[in-house]
């Protein structure tokens, strides 16, 4: 004890080392505050210009932050085993504080049930929350997870509470149904006739924009730069967003051929001064904070979905024709005309073969069957 004190030692580091002699050292409160290690992750996803993963962990935290502000102290401690708060000074009211040894299989397995009723929020005091998907459950929770992983590597959680996985909590993966558009659907949807200059025209044109240019989606379109854009060649160069960062090393450009569809939709709807790093479509500007453009391109996604959902009720369309669905009917389209799935793999961008097999999902079983014979 005395070499571990080393320079440092005096009399009274001494008497109380040995006073504290196999006691396991206190950690600050906030060290525990598992909401507080959300919204830090949240700051450092953000300050590194990954907004979508920000974005992800704020939600996480908010979501939890709601989940037990849900319920009453006394609820909270026979449910979910958290102690009832005691007043800080600097507190103007008592809060309950979520550490991380609160997260067990149980808990989890209560929250998720509530996400299924109250996780979507009321957008107004008139409003009642309702249920969030599973889908979004498993986004929150996986970020969570990586928040406990921290954890456990800085050793504010011991490994043997760690609550996720086979005979714990298995986080729920949701339902990623893919389906594409019949190909009846999709002519109608060439062939409509959209009011010049409104927002109708501009949704139906991304729609199409994505469809033709191999299901590139709007995040792609949004941040598209005339470097990228080759008239005199009639095509187009991009590296999709989400992969920019995950995968540098192992990055596959997508080349998209320019049809007299695409390029009269640029002529519509781009940008007048073309400078190589400027964008294309005028939803983003060189000025704004990567925030600013994650929430430019949530609001292009929302509107386009808002008014094709609008076409296709006017069409008779029963299926989704949502920004995804564009990228999706793009590869079962070129799956139907027999093009090989390594074409199509390199089309969409792809660089595991296994991702591209997942688009066969929206083929009837027939379909299905005969292709994969084909293979």
């Amino acid at each position: 004890m005395v070499n571990q004190l080393g320079t440092k030692f005096s009399f009274d580091a001494f008497a109380e080392a040995l006073s504290n002699y196999g006691k396991e050292a206190e950690r600050p409160a906030e060290q525990n505050d598992l909401i507080a290690a959300l919204l830090a992750k949240a700051a450092s996803m953000s300050n590194a210009g990954r907004i979508g993963n920000a974005i992800n962990y704020e939600l996480a935290a908010k979501s939890l932050r709601r989940f037990i502000d849900s319920f009453t102290n006394e609820e909270r401690k026979e449910l979910l085993n958290i102690p009832i708060p005691t007043r800080q000074s600097n507190q103007p009211r008592l809060v309950a504080t979520l550490q991380f040894n609160h997260l067990t299989p149980d808990f989890l397995t209560t929250y998720e049930q509530w996400m299924q009723q109250y996780g979507k929020a009321a957008q107004s005091r008139l409003k009642a929350s309702t249920g969030a998907s599973l889908t979004t459950v498993g986004i929150y929770l996986r970020h969570v997870r990586a928040v406990v992983n921290d954890a456990i590597e800085a050793g504010l959680m011991s490994r043997d509470a760690y609550p996720f996985g086979r005979n714990r909590y298995v986080i729920p993966a949701g339902a990623n149904v893919k389906k594409a558009l019949p190909k009846a659907d999709i002519e109608k949807l060439k062939a409509y006739q959209p009011i010049a200059g409104t927002t109708e025209q501009r949704s139906h044109d991304l729609w199409l924009f994505s469809y033709f240019c191999n299901g590139a989606n709007l995040t792609d379109i949004c941040r598209l730069t005339w470097s990228r854009v080759d008239l005199k060649e009639g095509k187009l160069t991009f590296i999709r967003q989400k992969t920019a960062r995950s995968k540098k090393q192992n990055q596959t450009p997508i080349v998209a051929h320019l049809r007299p569809e695409t390029l009269a939709i640029i002529e519509r709807w781009a940008t007048t001064e073309r400078r190589p790093n400027g964008y294309v479509f005028p939803f983003l500007t060189s000025d704004m904070t990567d925030r600013q453009k994650k929430q430019a391109v949530h609001q292009t996604v929302k509107m386009t979905n808002k008014w094709m959902a609008k076409i296709a009720e006017q069409l008779g369309i029963e299926g989704d024709t949502n920004s995804y669905s564009a990228r999706h009917s793009f590869a079962t389209s070129l799956l139907k005309s027999k093009a090989p799935l390594a074409f199509i793999s390199k089309s969409l961008g792809h660089t595991n073969i296994k991702t591209t097999e997942s688009y066969l999902g929206s083929f009837d079983d027939e379909e299905a069957k005969a292709f994969l014979e084909a293979l």
